[in-house]
């Protein structure tokens, strides 16, 4: 028999949702610090008060029923409340102490982002500024996972789910430009895509929007371009042309401060691309809020 709800045992559904993300016990057990044994009376418990089966056990793990799924989209939402009241309470409402944790690739931390923290700091010495660089996939990851505020980063919307709470600022809009280190490959002498497209280009992979807008690009004038290396992120194509692997694709900006590195310039206009911030409107904590109001005022 279900418990009424003034009795209800929030510890039960932490540890549902913490199963739920983890889609496993010993994980769950992991991250809760709680013996495997106990997740598994916790789920048993919480499956005997709602008097619904929670989870499906199969050999490849485990997966949530669909009474169970909908059950998790409200357990995720209050979930987040209290995250956030949680921060809220930490930062106080005059801003005197917070965090703003921003997940953002290496290249445009340096590139594009630095005008902002500098006068962030400036505004609010008391608050910390907490950068994580990764793969834009594990950005996402870590964002969704709600370990980091704000995204700043390009091509996104492959990434972007449950997105009716999400929200986005255009940050700024740069061109691509094809790229090589001068001082470990000879000049190719190139002046347009249909030469380009017979020399060593490092591209995109053909699933990203990048690719196939560069793609759109020989394709207009008949072409069809064979890379000899085709790579999942920026830092990837950046490294690698470095190493004078290829001629690489990147943006102008970045290509603009690495002495190494030459642009070739094309007769050709080139396809530009928007830096954005994304964010959770539903959870940000004051801190995050101020650095969001900072970077549109100096945008304006």
């Amino acid at each position: 028999m279900a418990l009424p709800c003034n009795n209800l045992n929030l510890n039960l559904y932490r540890v549902f949702y913490t199963v739920a993300k983890t889609k496993s016990f010993s994980e769950s057990s992991r991250t809760l610090h709680i013996s495997q044994p106990a997740i598994s009376k916790h789920i048993q418990n919480l499956e005997y008060e709602l008097n619904t089966l929670l989870f499906y056990r199969t050999n490849r793990g485990i997966e949530l029923t669909p009474e169970a799924k909908n059950l998790y989209t409200y357990v995720e939402k209050a979930y987040n409340f209290l995250m956030l009241g949680e921060k809220e309470l930490q930062e106080g409402k005059e801003l005197v102490k917070g965090k703003v944790s921003i997940g953002v690739p290496t290249y445009i931390s340096v590139y594009y982002l630095n005008k902002y923290v500098k006068e962030f700091m400036k505004e609010h010495p008391n608050i910390v500024i907490k950068m994580t660089n990764r793969e834009t996939e594990v950005l996402f990851d870590l964002f969704y996972q709600h370990t980091i505020d704000l995204l700043i980063i390009p091509n996104y919307s492959s990434y972007i789910k449950n997105s009716k709470d999400l929200k986005t600022i255009d940050l700024v809009k740069d061109k691509y430009c094809f790229v090589y280190n001068k001082n470990k490959m000879e000049n190719p002498h190139v002046h347009n895509l249909e030469e380009l497209s017979t020399k060593s280009l490092l591209l995109p992979v053909k699933t990203t929007e990048v690719r196939k807008n560069i793609e759109e690009c020989f394709s207009r004038k008949g072409l069809n371009p064979d890379p000899i290396m085709e790579l999942e992120n920026s830092e990837m194509m950046l490294n690698y042309t470095k190493e004078g692997m290829g001629i690489g694709y990147i943006l102008e900006s970045v290509a603009k401060t690495d002495p190494d590195l030459e642009i070739i310039e094309l007769v050709e206009e080139l396809p530009r691309e928007t830096i954005t911030i994304i964010y959770n409107e539903t959870t940000l904590t004051n801190s995050s809020k101020e650095f969001i109001n900072l970077v549109q005022n100096i945008k304006d």
